[in-house]
């Protein structure tokens, strides 16, 4: 019997072993996946509560409201990047072969399937991480879709009911040697407490944001004293990963502080960080999601397929022009568990 390679899901098979490109936010604060067998998705996110029993004076008790949540139902917009493969790219030199080599045409055809598959799958991921990046960020973004001639385009605005943030302003931003940094964290790590029930423990900024850290006096002050730098906090950088750099630990209130360098290219061409200079954040890891919505295709055997997956793949040919399109789609958004999660500074 026969494998069809191009098969959907032959390919799924294949898409779910490759590696994704590094995505810190996504896997650090919307790390669990949820797939849906329909194209729409519910996002639900709730508040903590910390309300008190109430005491009674006689009777079997007293009713009492249940912690509410926020739910909405979401059509995720649909990433459908594609590439063509003409007669001239596989009758041509692929990247990496032999001057004088000895791969066929179908080989080669066959090489660049896989490479464009997994090619097209990292740009849906480094959406993904972008979508991540805006919520953290700004806590909405615009997801601008454009149709098949690439110029008609439809605006769509994803919001979250967030308020965890704050400006600095004056002698406070973190590019004065006096600013309590300190201070500003401690702070926000309460108030995450405070909301969300849980302890933030990542914080993360870029590199440059990351050396106001290292240049502020009054830490300075407490890593000259080695008693108190003990118990409170231990600043030594460190390369961890290509693209991020932890900082260091602030004990007293268990926060892991990591500079990541990620970087994108946007829809204009322009390179763009994930974490704009001068934003820090602090949050819950580990309790969000990424939920994707079905994808319904029409296949090589003419008859409409939907599948539940986070990117699902097609390849199709134009027998008459010799052009065989290889897309991946994906209908993912990221979605906090409790909208008290994190907490976000605009340091300068």
């Amino acid at each position: 019997m026969s494998i069809n390679l191009n098969d959907t899901r032959i390919m799924l098979a294949a898409l779910e072993q490759s590696y994704p490109p590094q995505t810190l936010l996504r896997d650090t604060f919307f790390p669990n996946m949820v797939t849906s067998a329909s194209e729409l998705i519910d996002i639900e996110y709730k508040k903590g509560g910390r309300r008190l029993a109430p005491f009674i004076s006689s009777g079997g008790g007293v009713n009492v409201e249940r912690t509410g949540s926020e739910v909405k139902s979401y059509k995720p917009p649909m990433m459908a990047p594609k590439r063509p493969t003409t007669v001239q790219n596989i009758n041509q030199r692929a990247f990496g072969e032999p001057v004088y080599s000895s791969v066929s045409p179908e080989q080669r055809a066959a090489f660049l399937r896989a490479t464009d598959l997994k090619e097209l799958r990292e740009m849906c991921t480094r959406r993904m991480e972008w979508m991540c990046a805006q919520l953290l960020v700004f806590g909405t973004f615009n997801v601008v879709g454009y149709s098949d001639d690439g110029k008609t385009s439809k605006t769509d605005t994803v919001t979250l009911d967030w308020t965890q943030k704050d400006t600095l302003t004056d002698t406070d931003t973190w590019d004065h040697a006096a600013a309590d940094i300190y201070g500003n964290l401690q702070d926000a790590s309460q108030t995450v407490s405070r909301n969300s029930g849980s302890t933030p423990e990542i914080g993360i900024c870029s590199n440059k944001t990351g050396r106001y850290l290292l240049d502020n006096t009054a830490i300075k002050d407490w890593l000259l004293r080695p008693r108190e730098n003990i118990s409170l906090m231990s600043i030594a950088p460190r390369i961890v990963q290509p693209g991020i750099t932890r900082i260091g630990i602030i004990e007293s209130i268990n926060l892991e502080i990591y500079a990541y360098d990620g970087i994108y290219v946007d829809d204009s061409g322009a390179t763009q960080q994930f974490i704009p200079d001068d934003y820090f954040i602090m949050g819950v890891p580990g309790r969000g999601r990424q939920m994707f919505g079905a994808v319904t295709q029409l296949e090589q055997d003419q008859v409409w397929r939907s599948y539940q997956g986070a990117y699902v793949p097609k390849v199709w040919g134009d027998v008459g022009s010799d052009v065989q399109e290889v897309r991946v789609a994906s209908r993912g958004i990221p979605v906090p568990e409790f909208i008290d999660d994190w907490y976000t500074l605009k340091v300068k």
